[in-house]
């Protein structure tokens, strides 16, 4: 399930994503914006991704929509977790955490920082004479 949804996601295909969720899923970590449930999706995708094309990104329509790199899959108990990082060009990045369950996702949690470009961001004044290392945190709640 999880690659089929890493797919989907990367595709912006919202029919193959809404087809592989559990009843009880939720997609959260947008800023200011409340977690969405799957009765929800549909709408939110529609919206989300003519925001994306407002910014700037993909067109609403396109098929390529999204980069996830740098990922891991873990199997937890009779769950299997990925994690990594994800990015949709002149919107935003962060890092991704996908669920899934008997061939189901159940949830995908995000962390976002708003797109700016390499080259900008490694010539900014903050950045010049700094060692830049970026760091992930993993937290395991249980």
């Amino acid at each position: 399930a999880l690659d089929a949804d890493s797919d989907a996601w990367t595709k912006g295909d919202s029919a193959k994503i809404y087809n592989l969720l559990e009843d009880s899923y939720t997609f959260s970590g947008l800023p200011n914006m409340a977690p969405v449930d799957k009765t929800s999706f549909k709408m939110f995708w529609a919206t989300f991704r003519s925001k994306i094309e407002d910014v700037g990104g993909p067109p609403a329509v396109s098929s390529d929509f999204m980069v996830l790199k740098n990922s891991i899959l873990r199997e937890l108990g009779d769950y299997v977790v990925e994690s990594g990082n994800w990015e949709v060009r002149n919107f935003g990045r962060g890092v991704y955490m996908t669920a899934a369950k008997n061939g189901k996702i159940l949830w995908r949690e995000i962390t976002m920082n708003p797109w700016e470009d390499e080259e900008e961001t490694s010539n900014s004044d903050e950045n010049k004479g700094k060692d830049c290392i970026r760091s992930l945190h993993t937290f395991v709640k249980k």
